[in-house]
């Protein structure tokens, strides 16, 4: 065990577009009927010669002694959570086909996202740093030369308030810049390298457009999830708990777990989920009539429909404003660039006239 735990943070972290197109295959392998060890294995033999291989040969060691894709999962150790969790969910419920199908969408959607959002970071996070470097050859370069030129028509520089007021103003436009340049960068890296997902958590926790689409998707998995179980014939006890296993977002799994108390407690089901502030008020009222009509894992599924569509255009709309926002954020770095050159050179005038 502890040479596994030594390996496993030297381990690259899949990408999402790899993912998605490795659930995509065992979902085939699935459907076609093939042994799910002899399916894994002409899978694994993909990554034979990779930096991954010793993790896929273990993926497929244990599938071989076990005959469980969710042990296997846990053994490689590079996959997410939330994977191994719904692969787990998949083989109790006799699910695994569809549910590393929707895994496949999932993780495509999820890089389509990180694709779009780095697209519009980038060019203006590149506006932002060559207007760093503007601002600081403004300042070294260009304000000494004013200075020089007060110099020599016998003006004191040093105490004159516009010359001041354009270094003072070139200085702090600079030093803003850097530190937005050097937050960008450090939370993007962060976000890549953190295998646990808690600088993801923190960042979407207190970001307030990205913690409603994080609570979106919550809500969307705790539906998902129990329509399939509800479906596959599960108690709704049972169910509640590998939902807990499946978020990922502590509150919401705490929640879940608070809803399985209310119910031990003599509440029912809809009045233990109504109370819980996960779903909207009117999701919740469709799960009670659900709940009494005996179609309660039908009403989660549309439930499961619905949050994804609000996800997508959560998401899609806050990555259409990411761009506009820098680039005005460039109009007030620019207009402070302005600034620090013509204050110098209204001084400049007046001191000649």
């Amino acid at each position: 065990m502890a040479h596994k735990q030594g390996s496993k943070p030297r381990v690259t972290r899949l990408e999402a577009d790899e993912l998605s197109i490795l659930c995509e295959q065992i979902s085939l392998i699935l459907r076609s009927g093939l042994p799910l060890h002899d399916g894994i294995e002409a899978l694994c033999e993909n990554y034979r010669h990779t930096r991954l291989a010793d993790r896929f040969n273990a993926l497929e060691q244990t599938v071989l002694t076990t005959g469980s894709l969710y042990q296997g999962i846990v053994a490689a150790g590079i996959f997410p959570r939330y994977m191994s969790e719904m692969a787990h969910i998949g083989e109790r419920t006799g699910e695994l086909d569809t549910v590393m199908s929707g895994l496949s969408q999932y993780y495509q959607r999820e890089a389509k996202i990180r694709r779009a959002v780095l697209n519009a970071v980038t060019y203006p996070l590149i506006l932002i740093a060559i207007m760093a470097v503007l601002i600081a050859v403004l300042i070294i370069r260009v304000l000494p030369i004013f200075q020089d030129v007060f110099r020599s028509m016998g003006i004191d520089a040093a105490a004159n308030p516009w010359m001041q007021a354009g270094i003072s103003t070139g200085k702090v436009v600079l030093a803003l810049a850097g530190v937005l340049i050097v937050l960008l960068l450090l939370t993007l890296l962060l976000i890549r390298v953190d295998r646990s997902g808690r600088v993801r958590a923190f960042v979407f926790e207190h970001t307030p457009p990205l913690r409603k689409i994080q609570n979106q998707i919550s809500a969307g998995r705790f539906a998902s999830v129990m329509a399939m179980m509800l479906k596959s014939g599960f108690p709704l006890d049972e169910s509640l708990k590998l939902v807990s296993g499946v978020i990922s977002e502590k509150d919401v799994a705490q929640k879940v777990d608070e809803c399985r108390a209310r119910m031990e407690g003599g509440l029912s089901f809809p009045e233990a989920v109504e109370g819980l502030g996960i779903f909207e008020t009117l999701h919740s009222r469709m799960i009670r009539v659900g709940f009494h009509a005996g179609q309660t894992d039908q009403v989660f599924k549309r439930l499961a429909d619905i949050y994804e569509d609000e996800v997508d255009d959560a998401i899609t709309h806050t990555v259409s404003i990411i761009e506009p926002s820098l680039v005005a954020l460039m109009s007030v770095i620019i207009g402070a660039i302005l600034l620090a050159v013509m204050l110098p050179l209204l001084s400049l005038m007046g001191g000649m006239a």
